[in-house]
């Protein structure tokens, strides 16, 4: 699986969690209270996923090859 259907895997995940959620429909800002609470989980784990996992080794991010046509 690519990394965009991952992505809209993980925001239909969401989206049908919020849509289900009938607290959400009590009033204006309850309805955007919850919509930017599901943006917020997207994004963070969209981020996570075009990042990749970190290195337990602090030592290992430094093996990349330096800039030589500075």
């Amino acid at each position: 699986m690519d990394t965009k259907a991952q992505a809209l895997a993980i925001f239909e995940k969401h989206f049908e969690q919020w849509e289900s959620d009938p607290k959400r429909m009590e009033n204006g800002y309850q309805y955007e209270s919850t919509y930017v609470s599901m943006m917020e989980k997207v994004e963070q784990e969209v981020l996570q996923l075009s990042v990749g996992t970190a290195p337990k080794d602090k030592n290992l991010k430094k093996n990349s090859r330096p800039d030589l046509e500075r």
